[in-house]
């Protein structure tokens, strides 16, 4: 991975996304999002060029995407972890993380590589009302940016850079992303918004960019983006149809690819919560069909 320089001690590690970097003197430094395994000897190699042990892991959510190796760097260098209060509590234990990947049997939580390494201690939990905190003795602000995950947040480092994790994408991620996922789609939107209105210095997007300046109009590209994914959705209910039929839908027409079990249980999670936002914004009727979870177009009537 290559170290890119954002602004004083605010780096990036750049590969497949971008890892938050943030130097501490000249041989220590805090990773933000170190991201998945397939990361890690990338920046292992990045850090020992640059002479930098990592002595503290922050993550702005816990997807496997941001923080399985949160574990790998904790166990391998002694890095502190720290993560928002709920991402904490998701990742405490076994069953707690079986918890919030709901459709996922307990046997796949103990037995599938990625799933175990999200399991980790945390050392520094950031609590509810917390807006700025000192770890590893570099003081940072914290902005909460829920949505995209249930206690996602933003971190500010001294140099007044923002590392926004996934609140946004930038635009050509944003392009080929059919159905990004979201957790609760209201508080996402409005966590767009928040971004929008920080007055930073630079900004750093995991999926994938750094922006110097205003980025009210990349939030405003990502939230005309998931109301025309959600547009898309919804006209896809035309009669009504269960949960399951509602998934495979959209996975058809979007061309969306599956190939694997696990891959479907995770397409469930990315589709469910825009079925969910439809129903709640008043967009689909929730109903039952022999039984199960169905949907119909506004006008029907609870078990039609």
């Amino acid at each position: 991975m290559k170290r890119i320089h954002v602004k004083g001690n605010t780096w990036v590690l750049e590969g497949p996304q971008l890892v938050g970097l943030y130097q501490i003197d000249e041989s220590t430094c805090l990773l933000l999002d170190p991201g998945s395994t397939k990361l890690q000897g990338e920046i292992e190699a990045a850090l020992a060029q640059a002479g930098l042990t990592p002595v503290g892991v922050l993550c702005t959510h816990m997807h496997y995407d941001h923080h399985e190796t949160t574990r790998y760097f904790r166990e391998t260098y002694g890095a502190k972890t720290c993560l928002p209060q709920l991402e904490a509590d998701i990742v405490r234990s076994e069953e707690s993380l079986k918890n919030h990947l709901f459709n996922f049997t307990m046997g796949m939580i103990r037995t599938i590589p990625r799933l175990q390494n999200l399991v980790c201690p945390v050392d520094r939990v950031i609590a509810f009302g917390e807006t700025e905190l000192v770890f590893c003795g570099v003081p940072l602000q914290v902005v909460r940016t829920p949505g995209h995950a249930p206690d996602h947040v933003c971190f500010i480092t001294p140099d007044n850079v923002c590392f926004a994790g996934d609140v946004l994408m930038t635009e050509d991620v944003l392009a080929g992303a059919m159905v990004p996922f979201v957790f609760d789609m209201a508080d996402d939107l409005k966590s767009k918004e928040i971004v929008a209105g920080l007055s930073c210095d630079a900004y750093i997007f995991c999926h994938k960019g750094i922006r110097y300046g205003s980025v009210a109009e990349l939030a405003q590209m990502n939230i005309r983006h998931i109301q025309g994914q959600l547009a898309a959705c919804g006209a896809l209910v035309t009669e009504p149809m269960t949960y399951s039929r509602f998934y495979a839908a959209v996975v058809t027409a979007m061309d969306l690819p599956v190939g694997h079990p696990a891959r479907g249980l995770h397409l469930e999670r990315y589709i469910r919560p825009y079925l969910e936002y439809l129903v709640d914004r008043g967009d689909l009727t929730l109903i039952e069909q022999n039984g199960a979870p169905a949907v119909a177009p506004k006008e029907a009537r609870h078990g039609r």
